[in-house]
């Protein structure tokens, strides 16, 4: 009675070893200056599909540098100009689908910008298409660095294209940003971001402890020989 109680334990621990769950990872990285697309090649998973639980996708996008000039050309002032400058970031693929559980991608428009807000006077004489910096009725936004990230999951009734070993390609696809709040009248030239970053695939799948494991099957072996 006492063996078969030891046994049933040693069962129930291994199938709650079994269910314990470790993260499969792997990380690729892009950089350049926008608009690019850089394609990414990552592993699908070895194993089973129904081994996995999640898929989560992770993203980093930093910028720096660049130059964003506003010149107002208006005869009026233009008061309260915010201008947002940077690079935004889309992951796509035509191996694999890249949708959450809502049917959205799992990552577009992530953004990394630099934004201010300008006063600027009516035009002071100088002429279309010069796109001066040159104050009152001209800024510029001088680009510095921005980081931002995010993680998204998959949805799971797509698991299936990304098991069974091989190899899918995901997109990078970064384009600058800079754009105003309000622009009647005034004119923008742009020294596009540098923009670097990675993304990270993520599989959730269960694994259990092979040395917990053989410590329970020599524990059930030992039992067997000290009845016999």
């Amino acid at each position: 009675m006492k063996t078969s109680l030891l046994l049933a334990i040693c069962l129930a621990t291994s199938a709650g070893l079994a269910s314990s769950q470790t993260f499969v990872s792997q990380i690729q990285t892009f950089g350049g200056v926008p608009n690019f697309s850089q394609p990414l090649v990552f592993n699908k998973y070895i194993g089973n599909v129904s081994d996995i639980t999640e898929i989560q996708i992770s993203y980093v996008l930093t910028i720096n540098g660049g130059l964003f000039i506003i010149d107002n050309d208006a005869l009026t002032p233009a008061t309260n100009i915010v201008a947002n400058f940077g690079a935004n970031l889309d992951a796509t693929s035509t191996d694999v689908t890249l949708l959450n559980a809502t049917f959205q991608p799992v990552i577009i428009g992530a953004s990394a910008t630099n934004s201010a807000v300008f006063n600027l006077a009516a035009n002071q004489g100088d002429g279309l298409g010069d796109f001066s910096p040159i104050g009152p009725d001209g800024a510029s936004l001088v680009g510095t660095t921005q980081t931002s990230s995010g993680t998204g999951n998959v949805n799971s009734m797509f698991f299936s294209q990304f098991a069974g070993g091989g190899t899918f390609v995901v997109n990078a696809v970064g384009s600058q940003i800079g754009n105003l709040s309000f622009n009647s009248g005034i004119e923008t030239a742009t020294t596009p971001v540098n923009s670097l970053g990675s993304l990270t695939i993520r599989y959730t799948v269960p694994e259990p402890s092979s040395a917990a494991l053989l410590g329970l099957g020599t524990l059930a072996l030992a039992i067997r020989r000290r009845r016999a």
